[in-house]
């Protein structure tokens, strides 16, 4: 039975949400239909989070149960986990294990993959496509193995499915913070000209729960990381100060804040410091299209300007 959800803040805006794995209807005016009520008056809702994590597929399974809960009372619905691969004929071996370790997962997740930079061919990056890894983080331990590394093969073989590809350079880890500070930036402008995607993954790393943009370039959003029509119904709930409105919303601190309750496709994940483990949950994320909405407005952009350059020269050449 589906869930009506009546004065929902989102964004500093009340809504009206239809819900039971999916968002399918919400709307700021109105009547709802009959059904389950739930009035989220004095709460602030927010999209679940989804974090990024470098998860050991060789680790007990104990300590695996107990991160997924630390990352639930957090407010996480969904991981992207960094599958490291030694080898290229390892890489299904290295996948199957990953897949099968995760698969008593309490939330959603899905695979990517950390590898030598020397070591990713385009037989690896069409292996990404196939098995439908959207994220290739690309470690380069030595100056000149960076210096060396020559793209375009790489790039094709990523084509049309394009995977994010992000450069690690290990190499920096000996510099000093003064010549990191200056020369990352140069690294990084290097990274675009080779056709790599331009995000420091240390900083990624770190943070963890991935931003929209980055969301959107490996293809979770919207499926994840957004509260839309359509989309799984995760979502966080946080504690307002007076009535409706959080005391300047757009500034709450969501990144450092735990939520009182979360929810992961309609089905309670946490409720204040008590977690509902369901070990087997969590579903796999495949991800057809990464970049499917960002590659689209950039099409658009493209499709605007070809069509008015034509109509500029058509426009002079009339009179």
């Amino acid at each position: 039975m589906k869930r009506l959800y009546e004065n929902a803040s989102i964004d500093g805006t009340d809504y009206k949400l239809v819900a039971d794995e999916l968002l399918s209807y919400k709307t700021k005016v109105g009547k709802l239909n009959k059904g389950v009520r739930c009035n989220l008056n004095g709460f602030s809702m927010m999209a679940g989070k989804v974090y990024l994590s470098e998860i050991n597929n060789r680790e007990p399974e104990s300590g695996f149960i107990e991160l997924m809960r630390e990352y639930m009372l957090q407010g996480v619905t969904s991981i992207l986990v960094l599958t490291e691969i030694k080898h290229a004929y390892t890489f299904e071996e290295e996948i199957s294990r990953s897949l099968s370790y995760l698969v008593n997962s309490p939330i959603d997740y899905a695979l990517g993959l950390r590898m030598d930079g020397t070591k990713v061919t385009p037989d690896v990056i069409r292996k990404c496509a196939r098995y439908q890894v959207p994220f290739i983080v690309m470690d380069f331990k030595r100056e000149e193995e960076w210096k060396e590394f020559v793209s375009e093969w790489i790039v094709q073989a990523n084509f049309p499915y394009h995977a994010m590809l992000v450069p690690l350079f290990s190499f920096i880890e000996t510099w000093n913070s003064d010549a990191i500070e200056l020369k990352l930036p140069q690294l990084l402008d290097e990274a675009v000209l080779k056709g790599l995607d331009a995000f420091h993954y240390p900083e990624l790393l770190r943070r963890r729960q991935l931003p929209k943009p980055i969301l959107m370039r490996i293809g979770f959003y919207p499926q994840k990381g957004g509260i839309l029509t359509g989309t799984d119904f995760d979502f966080n709930l946080y504690r307002t100060n007076s009535g409706n409105q959080v005391e300047d919303e757009l500034f709450l601190d969501y990144d450092g804040r735990d939520p009182i309750i979360s929810g992961l496709r309609g089905e309670l994940l946490k409720v204040n410091h008590h977690v509902f483990l369901k070990p087997g949950y969590g579903q796999h994320l495949k991800i057809h299209r990464p970049s499917f909405f960002t590659a689209s407005h950039r099409n658009k952009k493209s499709s605007v300007r070809r069509s008015f350059g034509t109509w500029s020269v058509l426009s002079r050449l009339s009179h």
